[in-house]
């Protein structure tokens, strides 16, 4: 699967943009804040109904005008696949083939990995980045669990608004217990079967997590590994009636701190993932280079574990990660996307990088000011 075309209008800083893409590496060029993030985050937003930038409709509609489109034409084993996406202040539109989707169906069919600045640096950064990571790892790992993750945030919002509403005096304690009590049940059933969706996903990646850390290192005798945190424990190894029990527990011990708090404070979105190099806390231990290298060398792995379960590569997004690694690690990025002969979308400043990739198949495209200057 490939991208052929897309055609941008009214979107950030796009007045109207048409462009063709290689099947292979497509190079966006220019200096910062011309636009090339914002190309990127569109082939995102086509794919996942959302934008990797956490933004609110409003923002992705170009100032001054009410709504934006997104028009792709895909390549899907020699069928054409034509997918829009009309983005307004209060919701968006999807439809493939002139059909009226929804996210969660386009996410089954198209499969795209991210690497950016922030996910390079998730393991330095707060525990929602690591989570991140974990849940894109879900939808690669089995294309249902999107749904799985809605379901579970669904009801995690209906619970805190619950516990808000106490805290506000909207609800007495009486009526807050029966609300609770009736849909507690659910609740940790959804978030049983997210934790635990999550063990076995990153139990079934460790390998091709281990070999590409020692391809990017190239060193075999790296000894990586993570711990799946519930209550600062480690879980990765619970069966599903232990990770009931442990969030049960947790549930009842908690029930006075979340009424004051106003809000879950158990569950899939208080976990944390801990990655350890040589057996020590890579947060604490590890400097930057080999943080980004534990996150490269999990992305890669994710990637190759997508093609081991659907049969095909997903396209790859990588937002001006090349210039924020060092050489070798860089270098062995670059020979990776060599190997995998998949779509890769990069954005850079660097007008030498096309150079490193010595390909036929790449075309590179310069970005200024929301317009494309030329093809190269």
């Amino acid at each position: 699967m490939f991208f052929k075309s897309l055609k941008l209008h009214q979107f950030r800083n796009f007045d109207h943009l048409e462009i063709k893409f290689s099947e292979r590496i497509n190079v966006l060029l220019g200096e910062n804040g011309q636009g090339k993030t914002n190309l990127l985050e569109a082939v995102y937003v086509l794919t996942h109904g959302e934008s990797f930038r956490f933004s609110e409709n409003e923002t992705l509609i170009k100032l001054g005008t009410s709504e934006s489109a997104l028009l792709a034409e895909i390549d899907q084993n020699g069928f054409d696949y034509k997918l829009l996406t009309q983005i307004l202040k209060s919701k968006k539109k999807f439809t493939l083939n002139g059909k009226t989707v929804t996210a969660a169906e386009i996410r089954k069919k198209i499969g795209v990995v991210l690497f950016s600045p922030e996910s390079l640096s998730s393991i330095k950064e707060g525990a929602d980045y690591r989570r991140e990571l974990i849940d894109e790892l879900l939808i690669t790992f089995e294309n249902r669990n999107y749904e799985l993750i809605l379901q579970y945030r669904k009801a995690l919002k209906t619970r805190n608004r619950i516990l808000k509403n106490f805290v506000e005096g909207l609800e007495g304690q009486e009526m807050t217990f029966n609300l609770l009590e009736s849909l507690n049940p659910s609740f940790l059933k959804l978030a049983t079967t997210l934790t635990h969706t999550r063990m076995i996903a990153l139990r079934s990646l460790l390998k091709d997590f281990t070999e590409a850390m020692h391809y990017i290192s190239r060193d075999s005798s790296v000894d990586i590994s993570v711990e799946y945190l519930i209550s600062g424990q480690n879980a990765l190894n619970y069966t599903l009636p232990e990770v009931h029990n442990a969030m049960l527990n947790r549930l009842q011990e908690l029930q006075s701190a979340e009424l004051s708090a106003g809000s879950t404070l158990v569950g899939p979105h208080k976990h944390d993932l801990i990655f350890l190099y040589g057996q020590k806390d890579s947060r604490i231990f590890c400097s930057q280079g080999q943080q980004r290298a534990i996150i490269l060398s999990f992305k890669i792995a994710q990637i190759v574990y997508h093609r081991k379960v659907h049969g095909v590569y997903p396209i790859l997004l990588l937002d001006d990660v090349l210039s924020e690694l060092d050489k070798s690690k860089r270098e062995a990025l670059i020979s990776f996307l060599h190997e995998i002969k998949t779509q890769t979308f990069i954005t850079t400043t660097d007008f030498s990088l096309p150079e490193s990739f010595n390909l036929k198949d790449i075309r590179v495209t310069e970005i200024s000011n929301g317009k494309v200057l030329e093809k190269l």
